[in-house]
């Protein structure tokens, strides 16, 4: 096989959108006087260090890796494209389901001694190879504090303390304890167990019992609120409910709601010094069973009553969880990241309801890492509940290995802005010049740990300084943030790309790819087709080859539950094979890596017959200092687009001030008319130089003073935009919008 050159692009820091947004304006000629010597310097360094370099860390070599071909197709252009080391469905040979056991036809050997063969499944492969090692850790809450506002808000400060450690085998011992309870509990073949709780180490090891157990398990995000609970189990005729011991407010009443609901089980109070919960909210329990003290768990059994009426129906799909779901997708993605070892340290925090982090915690179990929990409340030292004077949980644990989703890199992205930009100018300009060295050479296939150690480190402690991979999933990664991060983290950050329907994954990046903007080849267990769509334009014949994205193989769901229809469309057989029809439209890059293109529900076409990708649109003006987010608008009977924006508050305090006006209440500046079109002007000029066609461009805006989060349901847990609630929200304000273009044309 020939491997054919990937083109990675020659860094120009003049065209460098994200340094342009951390640096900005001139500086003085003393300042450019110095950086003008410094290049020179680097220019005498490098010729002095070429040689060795050539020898030693071959440039030429890293660029071999990142062009190499991925993946190929099996047969034509619209057929199957595979990873180029074939299809793998288990990591570890007889072991392909996480804990279920099966019981082998006895051999003639086992016959004789009497006993049934059976197969250890991952899980308790796991725990043989790596025994006392630590397996999940949880960090010591000290004391709460609480600190009052000037205008009188109550925030809750947490001390927090080190690490506690439960060894793999401590673990293991939990989960048999509570899959033997779970499975007594369980009446009848089709029981579920709902897991209603934060991401915490009792999460995790309640799945583990689960699997053991072979219970199938739904999960709810731990935001939601009663009705939506409800509808989980109503919805899945669940039996047992496991949640935290916080949340037990919000099950107050499931027992009238929920007929088939028998059993609550809850985990204990995080703070121990916080109140008991109230548990005369159970009126309808029967009676209480206490198990071992180390499990922490407390069981209430319901009495069935009477369905009560439940007319609020949520719009979402759960897909059926097998309880002997299959981890094979997700040793395959180990495998393809080609980083994760047993010494490694994951860092929890993204919720586990969430396929895309329980897929990454039972991926580092598979591998004997340790798993450290946290929260984005508690994540750095500067976030919202850490209390000044004690270190974040990044500090204290010291990950090597982080999921994250594009907004939390966007976030950090804007602090680390801020913080670069409050600097003095000198610093600044250092900055500058360092990351245009680090990141050129980066893309020439060098590597640059004089800078890492020196310039990038203090940057690299945000996140505990030992990184060494950041995977991105969720939704689309801008190209330019992911470069930021892998340049200033001083790591590898790679795009991942599947759905819930995959398990997860289906494509993950190469570790060894220098490029930006691919989610990579598909991931061993799994194949995938372009498949031609004409109304768009797109078709696996194209030069690039595209199309809507189909995938198989033994990670692809069975179907949606209780949802024929829709597992009927969504679900196809196409040339022989079961595929899942993504929506999502995949460019092949000449290294068989794939690039997300576009969205099929994101198309709109306008009144003049203008095609419009919403999430491309978004993807660029988010990237904007002075958005925080947006969701852009379209009308089939209209000839533009129109934005809802939350916009920056300090950056919306710095237009207020540029316009004359003095208020700095949020709402008011957001009402402000001359903000507004202030505002519109910056963003327009970002459009531009992110090469953002007039069409595209909304050409009218509205700024929203609430803040879009998942408590108001404006925001999935993995902070993607509900579109359906936004603008169902804002009907008023879009049809407005629109009303005011047209009497003005």
């Amino acid at each position: 096989m020939t491997n054919r050159k990937l083109s990675i692009g020659v860094y120009d820091a003049d065209k460098d959108e994200k340094l342009g947004m951390v640096v900005k304006g001139s500086s003085p000629l003393w300042i450019r006087v110095l950086i003008r010597i410094l290049r020179a310097w680097f220019f005498v360094y490098d010729c002095l260090n070429y040689i060795p370099y050539q020898l030693f860390n071959p440039p030429v070599e890293k660029l071999r890796k990142s062009s190499a071909v991925k993946a190929q197709w099996v047969d034509t252009r619209d057929g199957d494209i595979r990873h180029v080391d074939g299809l793998k469905t288990e990591e570890f040979p007889g072991k392909n389901t996480v804990d279920k056991v099966d019981v082998l036809v006895r051999t003639e050997l086992s016959a004789e001694l009497n006993y049934d063969l059976e197969v250890l499944k991952v899980w308790r492969h796991v725990v043989e190879m790596f025994d006392e090692a630590p397996a999940l850790g949880t960090r010591q809450l000290l004391g709460v504090h609480e600190e009052k506002t000037d205008v009188g808000r109550v925030f809750e400060k947490w001390e927090m303390g080190e690490y506690e450690w439960m060894s793999y085998r401590e673990v293991e011992a939990k989960v048999a304890s509570v899959a033997a309870s779970l499975k007594d509990l369980a009446k009848g073949d089709d029981a579920k167990v709902v897991i209603f709780a934060e991401t915490r180490a009792h999460w995790l090891i309640t799945a583990l019992s689960c699997f053991r157990a072979n219970l199938p398990i739904v999960t709810v995000y731990a935001t939601l609120g009663e009705e939506a609970i409800a509808h989980a189990i109503n919805e899945t005729e669940s039996s047992i409910l496991v949640t935290s011991a916080e949340l037990l407010g919000k099950i107050g009443t499931l027992g009238k709601r929920c007929p088939t609901l028998r059993t609550i089980v809850f985990f204990p109070l995080v703070n121990k010094n916080a109140i008991a919960p109230d548990l005369s909210l159970f009126k309808y329990a029967l009676f209480i069973i206490a198990m071992q003290s180390e499990i922490f768990f407390f069981f209430y059994h319901l009495f069935s009553l009477h369905r009560g009426q439940f007319e609020h129906v949520l719009s979402f799909t759960d897909v059926e969880n097998k309880a002997n779901t299959t981890i094979k997708e997700s040793t395959a993605e180990a495998e393809d990241l080609a980083l994760i070892i047993d010494k490694d340290t994951y860092i929890g925090y993204l919720p586990l309801a969430h396929i895309l982090e329980l897929d990454a915690e039972l991926t580092a179990l598979c591998y004997g890492c340790k798993i450290g929990y946290s929260s984005p409340l508690t994540l750095h030292d500067r976030a919202s509940k850490i209390k000044p004077g004690t270190y974040g949980d990044c500090h204290a644990l010291q990950p090597t290995l982080m999921a994250a989703v594009p907004t939390i890199m966007d976030r950090i992205f804007k602090a680390v802005s801020e913080e670069v930009a409050a600097s003095p100018r000198i610093m600044q300009e250092l900055f500058k010049l360092n990351y245009e060295r680090k990141r050129a050479r980066y893309q020439e296939g060098y590597c640059s740990p004089f800078l890492d150690r020196i310039v990038f480190k203090k940057i690299r402690r945000l996140l505990g300084g030992n990184l060494k991979g950041v995977l991105s999933g969720g939704a689309p990664l801008n190209p330019e943030t992911q470069r930021f991060m892998n340049i200033c983290m001083c790591c590898p950050v790679v795009q991942g790309y599947g759905l819930t329907e995959t398990c997860g994954a289906a494509c993950i990046a190469d570790i060894n790819d220098l490029s930006t903007g691919t989610v990579g080849p598909p991931v061993r267990c799994c194949e995938i087709v372009l498949r031609e769509w004409k109304e768009g334009g797109y078709s696996p014949f194209n030069d690039p080859p595209q199309g809507e994205i189909l995938i198989t193989g033994e990670n692809v769901s069975p179907g949606y539950f209780k949802q024929t229809e829709k597992t009927k469309e969504d679900f196809i057989t196409y040339r022989g094979k079961r595929y899942f029809c993504t929506g999502d439209i995949g460019e092949k890059r000449k290294d068989g890596s794939i690039i997300i293109v576009d969205r099929k529900k994101d198309l709109v076409k306008l009144q003049h017959g203008e095609y419009v990708s919403l999430a491309k649109v978004e993807c660029a003006l988010l990237n904007c200092p002075i958005v925080d987010n947006i969701c852009v608008y379209a009308n089939s009977l209209e000839a533009n687009t129109v934005a809802l924006i939350v916009p920056n508050q300090k950056h919306l305090e710095k237009i207020t001030e540029e316009v004359g006006e003095q208020s700095r209440d949020l709402k008011t500046m957001c009402d402000n008319r001359k903000v507004v079109s202030e505002f519109l002007r910056q963003l327009d000029e970002h459009a531009k130089q992110n090469k953002i066609s007039r069409v595209e461009m909304p050409i009218a805006i509205h700024l929203c003073h609430e803040i879009w989060t998942p408590d108001n349901g404006l925001l999935t847990e993995a902070l993607k935009l509900k579109r359906k609630p936004i603008q169902t929200k804002y009907q008023s304000i879009i049809d407005g919008l629109y009303k005011k273009l047209r009497s003005s044309s």
